[in-house]
């Protein structure tokens, strides 16, 4: 079903596919979308019956253009405005990040400024070979804001990132690949069989061991001494109904039905 902001979520077979349609725009992405992105993702995260949770490009027009530069003078055009939308960016950044679930990042064709930044947010991207990648707000003479900037150095390091800002040239996906943004490229000709395989491997795992795996990457990621709740909790699985059905599975010699208790 598609809202009134331009976002499709679709949900079989545990699996949540969030699509934006906005093709007039090239999928830019507008601020009453990053509004509804942080809801989606919260509504979703509190789904326990999902495994996985897809992100892509609708339409054929490719992952997204950046932010919606027709509503800059509107929306950003001032520091206030600017702050307001920044926040609001950040929260919806923030939202994906924390989600429940494993997040995958299906790249075809742009994927440009804000929703680089986007992409960045998920746990995994997986590209076309007809993606096209940068960050060029170095052409618009604005600038990206620290939650932005953490998720994206956290991710490929400073000096992949400061080529990226410092010159704002597209690159393709095997240079994506290279630094580390996506995991892997596949034709375009095979790019949906790949992201449907992909989020079927997630969804048919352990759902408690891929949320916990989730959960700690992100703390580590935060730095700081892990406290004692904090590291029993990455042995609590073993405590689990799945853990028993996955032994039990691998020693029978069949394939493991894991029901997320």
């Amino acid at each position: 079903m598609t809202d009134q902001t331009g976002l499709n979520v679709a949900i079989a077979d545990g699996i949540a596919t969030v699509t934006i349609c906005q093709p007039e725009r090239k999928n830019a992405l507008t601020k009453p979308m990053w509004g509804t992105l942080a809801n989606i993702a919260q509504e979703l995260s509190d789904d326990l019956d999902l495994r996985c949770i897809v992100i892509r490009g609708g339409d054929g027009v490719g992952f997204g253009a950046g932010a919606d530069i027709h509503e800059f003078v509107r929306e950003r055009a001032g520091f206030e405005k600017a702050r307001d939308y920044g926040l609001l960016h950040a929260e919806a950044l923030q939202a994906i990040q924390n989600c429940t679930h494993p997040v995958i990042a299906a790249i075809d064709g742009p994927c440009m400024g804000a929703s680089f930044v986007l992409a960045s947010a998920c746990d995994l991207r997986i590209a076309a070979d007809n993606a096209k990648f940068a960050v060029p707000p170095m052409k618009l003479g604005a600038t990206l804001g620290y939650p932005e900037l953490e998720i994206m150095v956290d991710l490929l390091g400073e000096a992949a990132l400061f080529e990226i800002l410092l010159e704002g040239q597209v690159f393709g996906a095997e240079r994506a690949r290279e630094i580390g943004f996506v995991a892997r490229h596949v034709p375009i000709a095979d790019f949906d069989a790949e992201i449907d395989k992909t989020a079927r491997r997630i969804a048919g795992g352990a759902p408690i061991t891929q949320r916990l795996h989730k959960k700690m990457i992100n703390r580590l990621r935060q730095g700081g001494a892990i406290d004692a709740r904090e590291f029993d909790e990455g042995y609590r699985a073993f405590d689990s109904a799945d853990f028993k059905e996955g032994y039990t599975a691998f020693l029978e010699k069949r394939k493991a039905v894991f029901t997320g208790k």
